[in-house]
């Protein structure tokens, strides 16, 4: 015998198709298996990129990085979906919230898209036999208008997970726990995104992914 409550905002939630929840467990889902497989930005004792660490890790598993790169890729898309999914969520109760948090979003994704195309840069440089050289370019690619661009859409991102957190916590459909899960989660897999350690870059995209099922679950469920 199925229940239901006449009250107005729970009737206004809507429930996910099945292939926006897919697509919302995806997006953490790829980034958990694309960054076990890239190389993270390892930092030196005075807390700078430790390039020649990274390259000579690069080099030795050019193909696995690569991999990890083209997954990284597929993985901002799906973030961008993603977005889109929650957005969609929070707007039904906050809609300034929604947009504010869906375009902050964006911009996290592209900041995940152009932080793998560097990596992609990367196998490429690491294959190189002038070694100084590379290391050079490595050094001045990090140094770049480009990578502090990435930095910052990154952030924006994470700032923008925070905001579509805050709706989802506000929603009466998805429990809170699930919302703060998904904010911490999803602004961590921005912030992450340079290293330094796999078990920072790839643990916040692993808590992305509870935080992304916990609501796809529950926006399943009949109110």
């Amino acid at each position: 015998m199925s229940h239901t409550i006449d009250h107005p905002d729970v009737a206004a939630m809507p429930r996910l198709t099945r292939l926006q929840a897919v697509a919302l467990v995806a997006a953490p889902a790829v980034a958990v298996v694309a960054r076990l497989l890239a190389t993270p930005w390892y930092q030196d004792d005075a807390n700078k990129p430790d390039n020649a660490r990274v390259l000579t890790e690069v080099a030795d598993s050019v193909g696995r990085n690569q991999a990890g790169a083209l997954l990284a890729v597929l993985s901002a898309a799906l973030f961008v979906v993603a977005a889109i999914v929650v957005g969609g969520i929070v707007r039904e109760r906050s809609p300034r919230a929604g947009w504010a948090g869906l375009v902050l979003a964006g911009f996290g994704a592209f900041g995940l898209a152009l932080f793998s195309a560097f990596v992609g840069v990367v196998t490429i440089v690491a294959e190189h036999d002038d070694r100084e050289a590379m290391l050079e370019l490595m050094t001045r690619l990090n140094d770049s208008a480009v990578a502090g661009v990435s930095f910052l859409v990154l952030a924006l991102g994470a700032v923008g997970w925070l905001v579509l957190g805050y709706g989802l916590y506000r929603s009466v459909s998805i429990p809170r726990a699930a919302a703060v899960v998904s904010a911490i989660g999803a602004a961590g897999v921005m912030l992450t995104t340079p290293g330094p350690a796999i078990a920072f870059i790839a643990g916040s995209a692993a808590l992305c992914l509870l935080g992304f099922a916990w609501v796809a679950v529950a926006s399943q469920r009949h109110t």
